[in-house]
């Protein structure tokens, strides 16, 4: 062997370990993003709406029990 073929041989060594690294970077990102996506749908986004709607629950509740206070004041 030459030293150009011993060249091309460790080029190719290295081109493949590095694309081989690449390959496994961008596949961890890809599955991060795509586990972040089912945790937004299918965890955070219901648990938001649950916690909006009992707060809006509250407010009504809140809004009946001032209007009746408000009547049992006005009628005394």
């Amino acid at each position: 062997m030459d030293v150009n073929e011993i060249m091309v041989e460790e080029t190719e060594v290295i081109t493949t370990e590095v694309s081989g690294k690449g390959f496994k970077v961008a596949a961890g990102v890809g599955l991060t993003v795509l586990g972040g996506f089912v945790a937004y749908k299918y965890v955070i986004k219901p648990v938001v709406a649950k916690i909006k709607t009992k707060k809006e629950q509250r407010k009504i509740s809140e809004e009946v029990n001032d209007f009746d206070d408000a009547e049992l004041d006005v009628s005394k």
